[in-house]
C-alpha cells in the first residue's frame, strides 16, 4: 500500500487572524519528512490543538516574509531549542531570506549556537531533490519577492507485498532481482519478477500563498493531485484584489482549470468573508462547472490524505 502524503491545515486566513482562522501555516508530511510551509503567528498553539510535534519539523518553507507568514518563527525555533532540537533545519525562501533569519536572530537574542539552523534562497528551480521526492519553487507576483512551491513524488515501481508475502523468501537476496523484474528461481519454480512489480504513480501537492494571477503559478501547479491556492477576495473584486497582490476565488479557479489539477483547496480569505466562506465555495464550484476538479475551503486544523 502507498504511503501518504498527509497535509494539516494549521492556519487558512489571512493578513489579520479572526477567532475562526489563524495565520497562514500548513504541514507537509511523508514518511520521515516533516516539512512546514509558511509560519505565521500563532503556529505553536496551531501544533498543539492539531497533537502534532513541532520537533518532527525538517524543513521551512517561507513563500515570502510579510509578518503574517513569518511571525510564528522566532518562538518556534526557542521550542525547538527548549525541547532538544538535535538536528539542522532547512529554512528556503526567496530572495532576502538570509538577511531576513539575521535580522530576526539579532532582534530576539538568538544564540545560533544553540540550533542549527541552514538558509538557503532558491528560485524558479528544483531545490532539493531525493530519490522519492523534490521540491520545486517558482517566482510569484506580490509585492515582495514570493515563491509558490510543490512538493512531488516521484513515480515508482514496487513490489507487491501480498505477492511477495506468500513466497515465504523474507530476507533473501532474491527479493532484489524480483524488484528489479528479473526471473528468479524459487523452491524449484520459476518466478517472473515483472508480475510481481507494479508502478506506484507520481503524486504532486503544489501551494500558491500570496499571488496576484500569474502564469508561473500555472506552471507550479501543472497537473498537481491536490492544490492549495489563495483566494483573498471574491469574484468582482480583481481591481482591489490587484492593488494587494492577491487573488479572487475566480482567478484561482483558472489556475486551477489551466492547470489541469485534481483537487483545489482555498485559502487565505480576507476577514469579510470569515464568517461566509461558502460565498467563495459557491463561486469557485461555479466556475469549475463542467470539470472533474473537487474544491474545498478548509477551516484551521483540516487535514487531507493523498
Amino acid at each position: 500500500m502507498a504511503e501518504k502524503i498527509k497535509i494539516n491545515f494549521l492556519g487558512t486566513g489571512s493578513s489579520i487572524p479572526t477567532a475562526r482562522r489563524n495565520h497562514t501555516g500548513m504541514l507537509i508530511r511523508y514518511k520521515n519528512e516533516t516539512i512546514l510551509m509558511d509560519c505565521g503567528e500563532g503556529i505553536q498553539r496551531q501544533f498543539r490543538k492539531a497533537r502534532l510535534n513541532p520537533c518532527k519539523v525538517t524543513k521551512i518553507l517561507f513563500s515570502h516574509w510579510h509578518a503574517d507568514h513569518s511571525l510564528g518563527l522566532p518562538g518556534l525555533l526557542y521550542t525547538l531549542v527548549m525541547n532538544g532540537y538535535n538536528r539542522e533545519l532547512e529554512i528556503y525562501g526567496p530572495k532576502g531570506s538570509k538577511e531576513m533569519i539575521r535580522k530576526l536572530m539579532d532582534l530576539h537574542g538568538f544564540d545560533s549556537r544553540k540550533l542549527k539552523l541552514s538558509v538557503h534562497e532558491v528560485k524558479d528551480e528544483i531545490f532539493f531533490d531525493t530519490a522519492e521526492f523534490y521540491l520545486e519553487a517558482k517566482s510569484m507576483d506580490h509585492s515582495a519577492p514570493t515563491n509558490g512551491y510543490s512538493f512531488v513524488l516521484k513515480e515508482k515501481s514496487r513490489l507487491d507485498k501480498g505477492k511477495l508475502k506468500k513466497l515465504k523468501i523474507s530476507n533473501s537476496p532474491l527479493i532484489g532481482d524480483l524488484a528489479q523484474g528479473k526471473k528468479v528461481l524459487i523452491d524449484g519454480k520459476k518466478v517472473d519478477g515483472k508480475k510481481m512489480v507494479y508502478t506506484e504513480p507520481s503524486r504532486k501537492v503544489s501551494f500558491v500563498v500570496d499571488s496576484r494571477y500569474n502564469e508561473n503559478a500555472v506552471k507550479l501547479a501543472s497537473g498537481a493531485d491536490f492544490f492549495v491556492c489563495e483566494s483573498s477576495f471574491a469574484e468582482g473584486e480583481e481591481e482591489i484584489a490587484a492593488d494587494h497582490g492577491h487573488m479572487t476565488s475566480m482567478e484561482a479557479v483558472k489556475i486551477a482549470r489551466k492547470a489541469k489539477v485534481s483537487k483545489l483547496a482555498l485559502i487565505h480569505l480576507s476577514q469579510r468573508y470569515d464568517a461566509i466562506p461558502k460565498k467563495i465555495l459557491m463561486e469557485a464550484k461555479k466556475g469549475l462547472k463542467g470539470t472533474k476538479i473537487e474544491v474545498r475551503v478548509p477551516e484551521d486544523l483540516d487535514s487531507v490524505e493523498l
